[in-house]
């Protein structure tokens, strides 16, 4: 067993975190984990300055002309899950742009409060609320989010959003969203 098999398999779970137990031993064996993952087409992302690092799929060499398998397959996300998404970046460069705290911060009813606009005027407020509760809960797994440990319902921004959602698309995409939420409105 090798001295770091324990960061091999964190990241082969997911992202690891600047707290985890193994984010010392991941800058300290940097190198032979990256050798690692190259024999199997993965790269180690790795953020020292926001505390994160995950794998990504290289991408297929033009010139090659052997199709090569894919570990990470990209996923499609829902219309809640892509707008939660784009929400909580514009929030996370709002955060960052007033200086505040390196946290981000919003309670669950913040979270619906800032999607509510997006989505089509309902009759049935409580379907609305429970896909936008499952959405929240998606954007967890996917890792962007993290629910804290308080008593209230509050989540935090986790900043590797900004290694997926790049800063000038957060506009363009929202107001894609908005015009599609009022053609939605409109043609009832």
């Amino acid at each position: 067993m090798k001295a770091y098999s324990n960061i091999l398999i964190s990241l082969l779970k997911g992202i690891v975190y600047s707290d985890s137990k193994y984010w010392s031993d991941l800058l300290d064996n940097e190198q032979d984990v990256r050798n690692y993952f190259y024999d199997i087409n993965l790269d180690v992302v790795i953020d020292k300055s926001e505390g994160y690092a995950y794998l990504k799929q290289k991408e297929a060499d033009e010139e090659s002309e052997e199709s090569i398998l894919k570990l990470i397959e990209k996923r499609q996300l829902n219309f809640y899950v892509s707008l939660l998404c784009l929400l909580l970046r514009k929030h996370l460069i709002e955060s960052d742009s007033e200086g505040e705290s390196d946290k981000a911060i919003l309670s669950k009813d913040e979270i619906v409060n800032l999607m509510k606009p997006f989505c089509k005027e309902t009759t049935n407020e409580a379907n609305q609320y429970k896909q936008i509760t499952s959405a929240i809960n998606k954007v967890v797994d996917e890792g962007f989010l993290r629910k804290m440990k308080t008593d209230d319902e509050q989540y935090e921004i986790n900043r590797i959003i900004k290694a997926f959602i790049n800063a000038e698309v957060v506009m363009t995409e929202l107001v894609k969203f908005e015009q599609y939420t009022n053609s939605l409105k409109e043609n009832g």
